[in-house]
């Protein structure tokens, strides 16, 4: 028996969405037991829309796409977030250009995709490998993600959330008192955590621009 899957496909160029649409009917045409159901969207705002309409079976989310118009959603991890708890069944596959092992471990902590994909990884060997993998509820993760992960995994420097995101945030140029409204510490404990930082990264007279550099030449960034 035919088994029809729905997919929602959401990306900012509409010719990416065109190379996974390809890349789904070649996967279709090889399994004549499967059909797909494609739709697609370049925004928040069209995937909210669509998403308020339609269930979805699978969905590929790229990261980084136009918000929505009340700036509820910023980004697919912000779908990836609402899709995990108004339809926990739909499998979510991130596909992302984005390298920063914080970011990553960001997404896979709070969206706990089933698939994760960089994107120059992306192809129809990849495709259907993911597929093969997902329909059957096992995860996958393309293989430079795979690498980064192990990386970050085998080194002995150990960051906690907090860390991860006062880093992030570094990095983006925020000042400590900017700080306190994203990271749940006070100017005093920002402070203190920074100091903790640098220790743990070798560099305890480094400025903020140092430890940064520290971390981008470690990999976590």
């Amino acid at each position: 028996m035919n088994k029809t899957i729905e997919i929602l496909l959401v990306d900012d160029y509409p010719f990416t969405i065109d190379g996974y649409t390809n890349y789904l009917k070649n996967f279709e045409r090889k399994n004549l037991n499967l059909s797909f159901k494609i739709q697609s969207a370049v925004c928040c705002q069209t995937c909210i829309e669509i998403l308020d309409k339609y269930y979805f079976d699978i969905i590929f989310l790229d990261i980084r796409i136009p918000s929505t118009n009340d700036n509820k959603f910023n980004s697919g991890e912000d779908i990836a977030n609402y899709v995990k708890k108004k339809f926990p069944k739909t499998k979510v596959v991130v596909i992302t250009g984005h390298f920063e092992p914080l970011i990553l471990g960001n997404i896979i902590q709070t969206s706990n995709p089933i698939g994760l994909i960089y994107k120059t990884d992306f192809d129809q060997l990849i495709l259907e490998n993911l597929l093969t993998s997902i329909l059957v509820d096992i995860p996958f993760y393309s293989s430079s993600i795979l690498k980064l992960l192990r990386k970050n995994i085998s080194s002995s420097i150990i960051l906690t959330k907090t860390d991860k995101l006062l880093i992030l945030e570094i990095s983006k140029g925020k000042k400590t008192k900017e700080l306190t409204s994203i990271v749940p510490l006070s100017i005093g404990g920002i402070e203190k955590r920074k100091r903790a930082l640098k220790q743990l990264f070798g560099i305890p007279k480094a400025n903020d621009t140092e430890l940064i550099d520290s971390v981008i030449k470690k990999g976590f960034l």
